[in-house]
């Protein structure tokens, strides 16, 4: 496509853009708002919201090297639908691992990261954020206004609350990692957060890619289009009421469930924090309090 202002006029581009980036804006204020009681610093917030050039270019970057290097070879496969599915996967992969590593990179080690529920907060900030730039970068290839238009609120409905789910499941694993109380949960939670956003975006693929395969207008594939996703923000929902029960027992230093024991509680977190401050900063903070 030509220069945008070839097909839109500044009404019609400023109606595209309110379409693909409103709704964005919205979540995120939501996000931000559940986590009112507790508030994460700005220059944290910032990061989440300006992580997505990082993530989409790392994506990008990362996909083309593996393309280019011939890294998916189709003759290793027995069909070529085993073949797309393993590409998908590992290029769903590649886009997780970009979110995770800015998680780690950034906002893992930082003090204000201190409860269960931050994981959350940062997680889905960063795949908000990685999802609106690539949907700007999907509705500006098309060639009309209608189809712009479309294809965003297509977008807002689908591939989007995706990346959020999967930021949130994401988040619930890291918080998992970042307060178990041993190495080996922490090794095992690392692996869920990539394994299991990386699995639920290949699904999510993988369906999409058979629909318009088999493309049909019939009212049995809306039916069953609108299901699908419907599930994909059931499981969201449930990741999410499981990250606030889980922020609200570790805040009140309640007792977990036997399947969560492994997780530190608000006290044992000052108390392991305390440990690892160093000889001088100890003499630094008596000094301070003389």
């Amino acid at each position: 496509m030509g220069n945008i202002f070839d097909v839109l006029d500044f009404s019609k581009l400023f109606v595209v853009l309110l379409t693909t980036i409103l709704p964005s804006v919205l979540m995120l204020s939501l996000i931000l708002y559940s986590d009112r009681k507790s508030r994460e610093p700005i220059p944290m917030i910032l990061i989440c919201i300006l992580s997505g050039a990082f993530t989409i270019c790392f994506s990008l970057i990362i996909d083309k090297l593996i393309l280019t290097l011939n890294i998916i070879n189709p003759s290793m496969f027995p069909s070529q639908n085993s073949y797309s599915v393993y590409r998908i996967m590992v290029l769903a992969g590649v886009e997780e691992y970009a979110k995770l590593l800015v998680l780690h990179l950034f906002l893992y080690k930082n003090k204000s990261y201190d409860d269960i529920y931050d994981g959350f907060v940062y997680s889905s900030i960063i795949a908000l954020s990685f999802s609106v730039i690539e949907t700007v970068m999907y509705v500006f290839r098309e060639p009309t206004f209608s189809e712009m238009t479309s294809l965003a609120i297509l977008r807002n409905f689908t591939s989007i609350p995706l990346h959020i789910v999967c930021g949130v499941i994401m988040g619930y694993f890291i918080s998992l990692q970042k307060f178990s109380k041993t190495k080996k949960r922490k090794i095992l939670n690392l692996i869920a957060s990539l394994f299991i956003p990386t699995l639920v975006h290949t699904i999510y693929n993988v369906f999409f890619s058979i629909i318009l395969m088999d493309y049909s207008s019939s009212i049995f594939i809306l039916i069953i289009i609108i299901l699908f996703v419907l599930s994909i923000y059931f499981i969201g929902v449930m990741f999410i009421l499981k990250t606030s029960s889980l922020n609200k027992i570790f805040i009140n230093n309640g007792y977990y469930n036997k399947h969560y024991r492994f997780l530190m509680r608000k006290n044992d977190y000052v108390y392991e924090d305390l440990r690892r401050i160093t000889w001088y900063q100890m003499l630094i903070m008596k000094i301070y309090l003389i």
